[in-house]
């Protein structure tokens, strides 16, 4: 299949950007079922990847595709929050999932078709991952700030407490008390402990990728960096933010994070017989340096 032109190309990007805009939210306006929503959204993304990648030969293609159709869907996600009394669309958490179904689809699309590397040879696959990954990480970064030192972030399960917190645990205990005397409602518990976990999973993932080829020692301080550097800060500026157990859930979330890293690159190397973002060989075990 030949490739087509860059005018061409641009403008089935664009084209393609505005129909997935108009599909997903003309699902929105048209069910209510969150299933329907983002089942109609999955549906629509899968097909324009794919149908990029058949006619692009390139992954950059998908690159510009989804960072227009996440620009888009952010611009009419923010209209519609910030005007949230219109009874036409009002603000879900549907919205959310169709923003995070533009950014996830693509990558899991052209990760499984890069693996598996069936029809055509398609280039520039390290060059996607880094770029729609910088995307997510500038997004990964504004939550992690504003979870970490707004004032009134989730007072429910993010408490700002009179003091600091130097006793391990002692905040979890509190909420399982809180709970087994009826105090607060199962979903906090599960809350407090899960975003705690997940909060810190893309920087053990991000930091393994970086840098794998390093020491234990070395990766054990950088997994302690972040969440060491975040109550440090609380210590100084919101000292009831400041809490130890927030550490050890951090340096949990980082670990899992990385053994996700390791899991994708055991399942990338076993169907493909190359380490995941390598740019040397083919060899199985390959020690090749990793592109990012």
């Amino acid at each position: 299949m030949r490739k087509r032109s860059s005018m061409e190309l641009s403008s089935l990007i664009i084209f393609l950007s505005i129909i997935s805009i108009i599909l997903q939210f003309a699902a929105y306006l048209f069910f209510t079922s969150p299933f329907i929503i983002l089942g109609i959204s999955s549906v629509v993304v899968i097909l324009s990847i794919h149908i990029l990648l058949e006619q692009s030969l390139t992954y950059k293609a998908c690159t510009l595709y989804t960072i227009l159709t996440l620009f888009i869907s952010t611009i009419i996600t923010l209209l519609i929050y910030f005007g949230a009394d219109t009874k036409l669309l009002p603000f879900t958490k549907s919205l959310l999932g169709i923003l995070a179904l533009n950014w996830l689809i693509p990558v899991i699309h052209c990760f499984i078709r890069h693996m598996f590397d069936y029809g055509s040879r398609i280039e520039h696959f390290n060059s996607f991952y880094r770029n729609v990954n910088i995307i997510f990480l500038l997004f990964y970064i504004t939550v992690l700030i504003y979870i970490s030192f707004g004032q009134k972030t989730y007072p429910r399960i993010y408490p700002i407490f009179d003091s600091v917190n130097f006793t391990p645990f002692w905040t979890s205990a509190t909420q399982i008390e809180n709970y087994i005397n009826h105090m607060i409602p199962f979903s906090d518990i599960f809350i407090y402990f899960i975003s705690r976990i997940l909060i810190y999973m893309p920087y053990g993932y991000y930091g393994i990728l970086l840098l794998r080829n390093t020491s234990k020692f070395i990766w054990l301080i950088y997994l302690l960096l972040l969440p060491s550097t975040i109550e440090l800060i609380q210590y100084l500026i919101i000292p009831g933010r400041c809490d130890i157990d927030d550490l050890i859930y951090g340096l949990i979330g980082g670990a899992i994070g990385a053994l996700l890293f390791y899991l994708t690159n055991a399942i990338y190397r076993w169907v493909s017989g190359k380490n995941f973002l390598s740019k040397g060989s083919k060899a199985r075990y390959s020690n090749k340096p990793l592109y990012f």
